[in-house]
Order: structure tokens, then C-alpha cells, then sequence
């Protein structure tokens, strides 16, 4: 199996953990917690990012450079809030527009941000070089 397709094995991996860990959060803090779905989305996706980013690094893209890391969390810090906004939005416009359950809404708006974050990752932020 070649690196890349091992690469993308274990993106798919993670970004499955991670999904799980953000509905599952998203869940806690909307059902139990009784938390408006928008404000238990914001929460879910910080601690999903986090979560992301370290599985992303040491273990997708094996990047172990620990020299580049401040750089690296700057931009993906950055690049999260871009799509901490896109998500918002689309969890809004999917649940309060659409009328799509939330769990079900952030299911697709994951998928779909998913595919992107896979390219910004390996060709940006946590490139070889």
C-alpha cells in the first residue's frame, strides 16, 4: 500500500473518531445539558478540533516536526475558525431553514467540510517540506 493511500486510510480513521466525538458532545450538551443546538455545536467543534489537530499530526501525517507546531496550531487555529463559521451557518440554515434534525445536519455539513480539510491539511499544514 502506498503512503498516500495509507494517509488517506487514516484520515478517513480520525475524521470518523472525531465526527463520533462531535456528535456525541454535540448530543450531551443539546439533550442533556439543555443547551441551544447552535451554542452545543460552537462547544462540540473547539473540543473536536483539538482532538483533530494532535490525531492529525502525529498519527495521519506523521508529522513529528515539533519545531513548526506553534506555526502549525496558529493556521489550523485559523483555518478551524473559517470553518467553525461555515459549519454555524450551515447548521442554521439546514435546522432553522431546512428543518433537518441537528444530529443529521452536522453529519453532512461534516462530510462536506471534511473532503476540504483533508487538502488544506496535507498540502498546507502539515506539508513535508
Amino acid at each position: 500500500m502506498s503512503k498516500n493511500n495509507l494517509q488517506i486510510i487514516k484520515f478517513l480513521a480520525v475524521g470518523g473518531l472525531v465526527a463520533v466525538f462531535n456528535l456525541l458532545f454535540l448530543y450531551l450538551f443539546t439533550e442533556f445539558f439543555h443547551f441551544w443546538y447552535l451554542i452545543s455545536s460552537i462547544i462540540s467543534y473547539f473540543m473536536a478540533v483539538v482532538l483533530n489537530f494532535t490525531l492529525q499530526k502525529f498519527w495521519v501525517f506523521e508529522n513529528k516536526n515539533e519545531g513548526v507546531l506553534s506555526n502549525q496550531m496558529f493556521w489550523y487555529g485559523l483555518i478551524s475558525i473559517g470553518y467553525l463559521l461555515a459549519n454555524t451557518c450551515l447548521m442554521y440554515l439546514f435546522v432553522d431553514i431546512l428543518h433537518i434534525q441537528y444530529l443529521v445536519s452536522q453529519t453532512v455539513i461534516t462530510l462536506i467540510l471534511s473532503l476540504l480539510n483533508y487538502f488544506i491539511n496535507r498540502n498546507f499544514i502539515f506539508r513535508q517540506r
